[in-house]
């Protein structure tokens, strides 16, 4: 990188440590850290927090939005409260972009005015903070993608969906970090640097909307609309212990997010919320749902399907999907979906073995070429508009799957297999109505939400379990099961595990693993359920979770 945009990194990055005021910055003790550090309870234990943020903060969206609606709490109270403890989780995970805890509790003030005057709050998310990944437009603020070139674009209007949760009341306090070019599960830049996994500063943080992924964790924002295309909600979600969920696509608005490659138009991108609960999951997924948000001007060819309120059977028939052939999920991964089966079943449930009715590996290099179907000539153009080096990730990714340009023949082969894998999974999927025993197909497919529970810095990343459903475009969501520890007696490595040759990735995740190292990580597992059928995938969650996690 050119020494002119060396000093554009270190402006920006010291731009948004200078926002913080001086009463939330950490004593030199609390920054002398070792490279493996567990930094989740450093902001209940700095002295920073009154015991009263800490009460605040460690709330739930919905739990926080019933206070603030009844006057119970303050929007400036709450708002103070997560923007103290976001510079706390930034200062030692450097997952900010930008920060403006001022313009947040004026909106704030401004909300407890409205309040105060009509008896009424102003919408859904009223005084409630809320975080936005780096890539969302949002009027007056810079959207990066990870380029230092564009580091002085400053949006002159809000995305879409920002414009929706404004007029529902969020007061936006932060954006956070994402990769360079948004095709990596490092969230590591230039022009930002690195962000750390809070439970192990060695570990990465997930990507790419790994910024969000720490800051929820961090509990310095009770929720995130974040954003995925192959995996990017649900694997920092599950690298950081938080609650995700992936809705159908075509559901959510995207018009207002930044992208070097807008017209790719093949595999739709999704939002939807890292958070805290289910219940935060549904209210949110409810709220950016396309039909009752028209108003706010979504783009044509969003499926404007109102939400409908549903109800989960009392027997759920689960599909158990343990491995996809191609990358063998790591020993902590494989005895929590055992252990989750068998949970699951004796709560009265039925949970099926079951395999995905195609090659995942073929499915994954037809996901890349749509993904990088110029060649990723246009995330080129922009590194070399200002000589910026290509972060080691994204050239792997690049290189792992032979990246080309497509001939239009060749996009249009690429198409046509999307739509075979769809229709392949459709009938598989109601094909399983004759191994259950509830005179319906399988309700939902459990499966991990990624190949690992944590990686080093640096690590390519695999997203086959997580970037099938963005082909596919079926809901999928994830839940972290906070009494599973990983154990080095019970997850040891296994010697007599040979790795598969045909891919680049199955002997990588192998001999990267190590118990240790990963001791302090969460459990996470995924939850898919059919397109448009959000609302039952939530429902089959709240389900699971109650098995998984009681109260």
């Amino acid at each position: 990188m050119s020494k002119a945009y060396h000093e554009v990194a270190l402006r920006a990055q010291a731009g948004v440590l200078d926002a913080i005021p001086k009463k939330w910055r950490l004593p030199t003790t609390h920054l002398e850290l070792a490279e493996n550090a567990n930094v989740v309870d450093v902001p209940r234990t700095c002295g920073i927090l009154s015991p009263e943020q800490i009460a605040i903060t460690e709330q739930t969206a919905t739990e926080l939005l019933s206070k603030l609606a009844s006057g119970k709490l303050s929007s400036v109270e709450v708002t103070e409260a997560f923007c103290a403890r976001a510079a706390i989780a930034h200062q030692l995970t450097n997952c900010l972009m930008d920060f403006f805890p001022e313009k947040a509790l004026r909106t704030a003030s401004a909300l407890d005015d409205h309040l105060a005057k009509t008896g009424k709050p102003l919408g859904p998310l009223h005084g409630l903070p809320v975080c936005l990944k780096d890539m969302w437009d949002c009027q007056g603020h810079r959207s990066t993608f990870g380029f230092v070139t564009w580091y002085d674009q400053i949006a002159e209007k809000d995305a879409v969906l920002v414009k929706h949760l404004r007029a529902s009341g969020a007061v936006f306090h932060a954006k956070t970090t994402m990769p360079q070019t948004g095709m990596m599960l490092e969230t590591k830049s230039n022009l930002w640097g690195t962000t750390h996994n809070p439970y192990n500063r060695s570990l990465l943080s997930g990507g790419s909307s790994g910024g969000d992924g720490v800051l929820v964790a961090m509990r310095g924002s009770p929720i995130s609309p974040s954003t995925d295309i192959g995996g990017s909600i649900r694997v920092p979600a599950a690298y950081n212990g938080n609650y995700s969920i992936k809705p159908t696509a075509e559901r959510v608005p995207r018009r207002g997010l930044k992208s070097p490659a807008p017209g790719n138009l093949s595999i739709k991108v999704s939002c939807g919320p890292q958070c805290h609960s289910v219940a935060d999951m549904k209210m949110f997924t409810q709220l950016i749902n396309a039909s009752p948000a028209s108003k706010y001007g979504y783009e044509p060819g969003i499926a404007t399907v109102p939400w409908r309120e549903v109800s989960s059977p009392s027997k759920l028939s689960i599909g158990l999907w343990e491995f996809d052939g191609v990358v063998k999920p790591q020993p902590p991964i494989q005895r929590a979906l055992k252990e989750a089966a068998q949970k699951l079943i004796d709560a009265g449930h039925e949970v099926i073995p079951v395999n995905m009715p195609f090659d995942c590996w073929e499915v994954l290099v037809t996901t890349r070429k749509l993904f990088f179907q110029t060649g990723f000539e246009e995330g080129k153009a922009v590194l070399d508009s200002a000589g910026e080096e290509m972060m080691a990730g994204v050239k792997f990714a690049l290189q792992a799957f032979n990246t080309k340009m497509l001939s239009v023949t060749e996009l249009f082969a690429c198409n046509n297999l999307m739509g075979k894998y769809k229709v392949q999974m459709t009938e598989w999927w109601n094909s399983t109505i004759s191994h259950t025993s509830t005179s319906r197909p399988i309700d939902a497919i459990l499966c991990p939400s990624s190949a690992v529970v944590g990686s080093r810095h640096d690590t390519p990343g695999y997203v086959g379990y997580t970037s099938l459903f963005n082909i596919l475009d079926y809901p999928a969501a994830t839940i972290p099961w906070e009494e599973f520890n990983i154990s080095e007696s019970k997850d040891p490595k296994d010697p007599s595990y040979n790795p598969l040759q045909s891919n680049p990735y199955d002997a990588l995740v192998h001999e990267a693993y190590d118990s240790v190292t990963l001791a302090a990580q969460p459990m996470s597992l995924q939850i898919v359920g059919r397109s448009f059928e959000d609302e039952e995938t939530i429902e089959v969650t709240a389900v699971i979770d109650r098995v998984l996690n009681p109260v």
